[in-house]
């Protein structure tokens, strides 16, 4: 669905803020078209720089307004596309056995469908591996927060930092931990949303042996009315008299 200035107005000089809650800066601008739907979005990020986005990628929860991360973002476009072309495949080839729709057309309608699978192919596997690359960096950031902390806790334990300074990391560290967790989770699912609709679609396209067009029946040209006969009115055999006259 489209986002509209109707939509967005009210978040205008508010927080932006990230799917695992975390602020990334500031709504300072929108660019729509003439029918007032918003194609980008500017941001006044934290460290003070101004960046675009695509409207693409926000999306309005509730109160906030949520910057998704653009491969996610990809992946459940990407998930939505397909999911749709495997339907009207699908759908195609009712219409082709049911007589709805010509052999000649199917055939153009399956050609289109296939350039559409390629096409959509080749980009969700350019987004899978994307999404896998963040995957490792998560990985990595999990193990460092997990060092982080093990390091804090010993640190605390042998009473080199006091509890307040422990109590003050570890909260910072948890809602790390959190977040991460949040994350990996996020792209999990994006990404085995978006291999499960890639694998569905492989036979987007492909002519069936199986399918078998219904022949339409022919209209019949009207010929002259038939005269029906009651046979209930034409009574039995009638006997035949024949009167013969003397001279």
């Amino acid at each position: 669905m489209e986002l509209t200035m109707d939509d967005l107005r009210k978040f205008i000089g508010r927080a932006v803020k990230d799917p695992h809650g975390r602020d990334l800066g500031r709504l300072v601008g929108l660019t729509s078209n003439i029918k007032g739907e918003i194609s980008n979005a500017s941001i006044e990020l934290h460290n003070g720089d101004f960046a675009e986005f695509s409207s693409r990628y926000l999306l309005v929860n509730g109160m906030n307004l949520v910057l998704m991360e653009e491969w996610v973002a990809e992946a459940d476009e990407l998930t939505r596309e397909l999911d749709l072309l495997r339907r009207r495949d699908h759908a195609l080839n009712e219409l082709l056995t049911s007589g709805d729709v010509d052999r000649g057309m199917y055939g153009q309608l399956k050609e289109q469908f296939r350039q559409a699978r390629d096409t959509l192919l080749a980009r969700s596997d350019a987004v899978i591996q994307k999404l896998a690359e963040r995957l490792q960096r998560l990985e990595a950031q999990k193990k460092i927060i997990q060092s982080l902390m093990a390091n804090n806790k010993m640190h605390y334990t042998s009473g080199e930092i006091d509890e307040e300074a422990y109590s003050l990391a570890n909260e910072s560290i948890q809602n790390g931990l959190r977040r991460c967790s949040s994350e990996k989770k996020i792209v999990d699912e994006a990404i085995n949303k978006l291999i499960a609709s890639r694998d569905s679609a492989e036979d987007v396209g492909v002519e069936r042996p199986g399918v078998e067009a219904k022949p339409v029946p022919a209209q019949e040209e009207p010929g002259p009315p038939t005269k029906s006969i009651d046979l209930a009115k034409t009574g039995g055999p009638r006997d035949i008299v024949i009167v013969r006259m003397e001279p």
